[in-house]
C-alpha cells in the first residue's frame, strides 16, 4: 500500500501563503481510530454505490472532496456535492446513502470524521451551561458552510489523528477546538446513547471487529455476566448476534470504500475466515456483494 499523506500542521504551504484555498486531496486509507477520541475514514469509489440503511451510531463530520453523496432518512434529504461545505449527521442517524463518482477523476471521495460519545461529553460538561441559542440542533442532519477558519480547524485535525506522535490529550484539545468552531456557527451535536449497554458493546466490538467475539467474552470485558448481558439487551430491544454482525457489516462497507485491500482480506479484518460466509452476510446486510462495490 503506498504511504499515507497527511497536511503539515507546523506551517503554511505556498498556496495558503498566497491566499488561494488548497485542494482537499485526502488519499484512501484504511481508517484511523483513536479510542474515546474520534474515526477518520477516507471512501474512495468508481462507481456508484447505494448503501441502505447505514447507521452513523456517533457524531459525524462529513467533507465530499469529489462527487456526490445524497442522504434520505425517509423524512428529510440532502444532497452534498461540493468541498465548500460540511455535512453534519447527529448520532443515532438512520439514512440511505448514494454514492454517486463526479469531478475530474470520476470518482467519489469524501472525509468522514465520528466523534465519540465520550468527547462529545466532555465538549458538553466544559460548556455547561449551554446558550440558549447554541443547543443540540434538532434535525439529524445539516448542511454548514466550510469557511476558511473552519476549513483551517478540519485540517488540522485531519493531520493530527493520523499522526501518532500527536498524543491523544493534544488530539483531544483539537477536537474540542473543532467543536467549539461548530457551536460558534450554531451548530451543536446532540449526545449519543453510548451509556446504554447496546452502546457500550457496540463501541467493545468496534474497537477489534476481527475478534471472535461470543457473549460471555463481550459481558466479562463489559464488567457482567452474559446473562446479564443478553437480558440488558433484551430491555433494550437487541440482541448480541444482530449487534455483532450489523457491526463488523459496517466496519466491512467501510473496508471496501477505503482500502484496496483484497475480499479474503477484509473479512478476516471483520471477524470471518470463511469468504463466502462473509460474502452472504455482506449481501443480506445491504444487497449485493462486497466485490460489486468497487
Amino acid at each position: 500500500m503506498a504511504p499515507r499523506q497527511v497536511f503539515s500542521t507546523g506551517t503554511r504551504s505556498p498556496q495558503e501563503a498566497s491566499g488561494t484555498p488548497v485542494p482537499w486531496q485526502f488519499p484512501s486509507g484504511a481508517p484511523v481510530l483513536r479510542r474515546s477520541l474520534c474515526t477518520l475514514a477516507q471512501p474512495c469509489l468508481k462507481q456508484p454505490q447505494h448503501t441502505p440503511r447505514f447507521v452513523f451510531h456517533e457524531a459525524a463530520v462529513v467533507l465530499v472532496t469529489a462527487g456526490r453523496l445524497d442522504l434520505d432518512d425517509g423524512v428529510a434529504q440532502v444532497a452534498v456535492d461540493s468541498p465548500a461545505s460540511l455535512l453534519l449527521v447527529e448520532p443515532n442517524t438512520r439514512a440511505d446513502l448514494v454514492k454517486t463518482p463526479g469531478g475530474s477523476e470520476q470518482r467519489f471521495r469524501s472525509i468522514l470524521l465520528t466523534l465519540a460519545s465520550p468527547l462529545l461529553e466532555a465538549f458538553h460538561r466544559a460548556r455547561s451551561p449551554a446558550p440558549a441559542d447554541r443547543q443540540p440542533h434538532p434535525a439529524p442532519f445539516r448542511q454548514l458552510l466550510l469557511d476558511d477558519d473552519l476549513a483551517s480547524t478540519l485540517r488540522h485535525v485531519h493531520a493530527s489523528v493520523e499522526v501518532q506522535r500527536v498524543g491523544d490529550e493534544r488530539l483531544q484539545y483539537r477536537l474540542m477546538d473543532l467543536l467549539a468552531a461548530l457551536a460558534e456557527r450554531g451548530h451543536v451535536f446532540a449526545p449519543s446513547a453510548q451509556h446504554s449497554t447496546a452502546g457500550r458493546l457496540r463501541s467493545l466490538i468496534g474497537e477489534a471487529p476481527e475478534r471472535r467475539w461470543t457473549a460471555h467474552e463481550a459481558g466479562r470485558a463489559l464488567a457482567m455476566s452474559e446473562a446479564t448481558l443478553r437480558r440488558r439487551l433484551a430491555n433494550e430491544r437487541e440482541r448480541f448476534d444482530n449487534l455483532l454482525v450489523d457491526v463488523r457489516m459496517h466496519h466491512a462497507m467501510m473496508l471496501v470504500q477505503t482500502t484496496s485491500w483484497s475480499i479474503p482480506l477484509i473479512a478476516q479484518a471483520s471477524g470471518y475466515q470463511s469468504r463466502a460466509r462473509f460474502a452472504e452476510r455482506f449481501r443480506a446486510r445491504f444487497g449485493y456483494l462486497p466485490s460489486s462495490v468497487r
